[in-house]
């Protein structure tokens, strides 16, 4: 049916605002499911323990793990993406972007990943790295891999490359309850335009 990509720097609020997306469509009546990326499988779970630094991985080795991630996600959720409104935090934009930050061919990390659905929609949360870094500090002890100043500034420079037509940028520095209020009224808007109409 729809296919919705919620995409930015950790820091950014994206996890929350996929979640609360996910809530208020839901009540809205609109036949809506939530994922996310890593997936919570066999291999996302191996990818979060690299993530956090209990596994050592080769940054190549991490990236292609990602990708395996993504196909074993996708064949899960075909049908659902055929027939629900699918809200995804995270997507192959953030394996290209993270892996470019960090010494992967930008263009070997695009072909991989361009057997997989182009999102409908893609809203990248557009968030200052040091604000980012301020965010995870204040919200959490221990940091990922990716975490750190210098590494989330190349990754917003790897991110404000895409210029796809379904990515629109939405400023994430807004407070959280204004955020959600744009994510909203614009993926509704899109909805009506795919004249997709809730149950209610």
């Amino acid at each position: 049916m729809v296919f919705i990509v919620i995409e930015g720097l950790d820091g950014s609020g994206k996890t929350t605002q996929s979640k609360y997306l996910f809530d208020r469509l839901s009540e809205m009546g609109y036949n809506a499911t939530i994922e996310s990326e890593p997936t919570y499988g066999a291999i996302g779970k191996f990818i979060r323990k690299a993530l956090s630094e209990k596994v050592k991985l080769d940054m190549m080795s991490l990236q292609l793990l990602f990708i395996a991630d993504r196909n074993e996600h996708i064949k899960s959720i075909s049908e659902e993406i055929n027939n629900k409104v699918v809200i995804c935090d995270r997507y192959y934009y953030s394996t290209i972007a993270y892996g470019e930050a960090v010494g992967v061919s930008r263009s070997y990390l695009e072909s991989m990943n361009s057997i997989f659905p182009i999102p409908d929609k893609t809203f990248f949360l557009e968030i200052d790295p040091s604000n980012a870094i301020k965010r995870i500090d204040s919200g959490r002890h221990n940091k990922e891999i990716f975490e750190k100043l210098e590494t989330l500034k190349r990754i917003k420079s790897s991110y404000d490359k895409f210029k796809s037509p379904e990515i629109e940028r939405i400023n994430a520095e807004l407070p959280k309850e204004k955020l959600a209020e744009i994510l909203l009224e614009k993926t509704v808007k899109l909805l009506k335009q795919l004249k997709i109409e809730s149950g209610v």
